[in-house]
């Protein structure tokens, strides 16, 4: 009888000692000694809730309570007003400030309880008859209309990878402050060319476009912005082999100037993309984004761009084969993966939003290589890249090609990002194998992965500080240092 009334005292009394983190279970490391005490007390922090803000470019055909519900429903808390190629161009088939459809759509989405990116403009710019007032020719103070729509607005997409001469207009300071006063707090929105395509925005090279944005725009914002469309399944394989290089440059563009950090991820299928995405390409997108910073990550596309003939009466072209819509505007099987990726990542949000993104390294494998991290795995003199500052993480390896980024927080200290960054396959079934080696902690927690519920796995450490983890392809891990 004893023993039975000791083991319920300790069946009570030991959940308690797990501070900092109410459902962490406990897993030992494998070369852990037995005869070390099982490591209980995490000190693990409690983050305040956050979410990563996550939207479908091309919005929803119907602007219906019906077409946005299903929209939301796919793990979307912010709605992207895009236009289609819709004719006659006007206020009740465009978005753009002013439009009857902007305020439509603004009032289902305050409904359904979305949150919106509107569109300063449409697909079109500026290109209203002679003697029409479209948006391009008002302030934006004079649309007063919005203001009953403050709380969720959260940013104006002003313009799409805009060339050097566009730039400058849109740098303009009387505009920037019309802006500010019109919309403050919202994000200034402009989606940057890919470094593949640079020198078709008249830009000498990368670094001068990311000054003159970062100088001339993200710096009179006390909360700038930054964003890129650099799509990894794509026929285009020049883009999947710089998308490193990419992220990397507008990551420390986004340090410099503390700017909120937006990837566009790519959820279409055909014509200059790949003719089936899965759910883990889809799941490799978001977590390489989440490595590099991300604070949003936006879909191209939810549903498929469309071309109308002359007087908008019939679809003249589709862009892609599907998109998370298929053509005829019903959930594709991408769709399904998309929410599947969305709904796991929101569940370590509040971990990964805590942190500010400080560096990232890659590492070739030692068994499989794609030669895609060499640019942030050498420097300009072949030596290779050493993660700066680190107060935990030492080294890693895998036996395929890794991504490695360190995140820090003045409250919270360190954490880490491990992404899986073996070559896309449709027929993948290797794991990536990955031993890292921490010091000046005892254990770590790790959030993420596939199927990820939201309850971090606390593993110890041996005593040399080694971790092994296992990855299949898509996969990735957020990695909480406890000492």
């Amino acid at each position: 009888m004893l023993k039975k009334i000791l083991a319920l005292i300790l069946a009570c009394v030991m959940p308690l000692a797990v501070f900092g983190c109410e459902e962490a279970n406990n897993q030992s490391g494998s070369n852990t000694s037995d005869k070390k005490e099982p490591y209980i007390q995490t000190n693990l922090p409690k983050y305040e809730s956050q979410e990563f803000e996550l939207c479908g470019l091309w919005a929803p055909h119907d602007i219906t309570e019906e077409a946005f519900k299903l929209y939301k429903d796919a793990g979307f808390n912010v709605c992207s007003f895009t236009n289609h190629d819709e004719q006659p161009r006007t206020g009740k088939t465009q978005y753009y400030i002013g439009s009857e459809r902007t305020l439509e759509a603004l009032e289902i989405c305050k409904k359904v309880g979305l949150d919106v990116y509107i569109a300063y403009g449409a697909s079109w710019f500026n290109l209203a008859n002679e003697g029409e007032e479209y948006f391009y020719n008002k302030p934006f103070t004079t649309h007063g209309q919005y203001a009953k729509y403050k709380d969720i607005i959260k940013g104006v997409h002003i313009n799409d990878e805009p060339n050097k001469e566009t730039m400058t207009k849109l740098s303009d300071d009387a505009l920037i402050e019309d802006f500010k006063k019109a919309f403050p707090n919202t994000k200034y929105m402009i989606n940057l060319i890919p470094e593949t395509a640079i020198t078709s925005r008249d830009y000498v090279d990368y670094p001068e476009m990311l000054e003159h944005y970062g100088n001339d725009i993200m710096s009179k914002f006390e909360t700038p912005y930054i964003c890129v469309d650099c799509y990894l399944c794509s026929n285009w394989n020049v883009v999947g082999l710089n998308i490193l290089n990419n992220y990397n440059q507008i990551a420390n563009t986004a340090k410099k100037y503390n700017a909120e950090t937006s990837f566009i991820l790519q959820s279409s299928t055909g014509n200059e993309f790949w003719d089936e995405v899965s759910e883990a390409d889809m799941r490799l997108q978001a977590y390489l984004a989440i490595a590099f910073g991300a604070d949003n990550l936006q879909y191209y596309c939810y549903s498929v761009p469309t071309t109308y003939n002359s007087d908008g009466t019939k679809i003249e072209s589709y862009l892609y084969n599907h998109c998370m819509l298929n053509q005829d505007r019903t959930p594709s099987q991408l769709y399904y993966d998309v929410k599947t990726v969305n709904a796991e990542i929101q569940k370590f949000a509040s971990a990964v939003l805590a942190y500010d993104w400080q560096q990232s390294v890659g590492i070739s494998g030692i068994e499989k290589q794609t030669y895609r991290v060499s640019c942030i795995e050498l420097d300009e003199n072949w030596e290779k890249v050493k993660m700066n500052d680190a107060k935990h993480y030492v080294d890693a390896f895998g036996t395929q090609d890794l991504v490695v980024s360190r995140f820090a927080s003045d409250r919270y200290g360190e954490s880490y990002m491990f992404v899986n960054f073996a070559e896309p396959s449709k027929e993948t079934t290797e794991i990536n194998k990955v031993e890292a080696t921490f010091k000046d902690c005892r254990a770590v927690a790790v959030y993420g992965g596939e199927g990820y519920t939201g309850t971090p796995k606390i593993i110890e450490l041996d005593d040399k500080g080694l971790l092994k983890l296992e990855f299949a392809y898509g996969e990735g891990a957020f990695i909480v240092p406890i000492k």
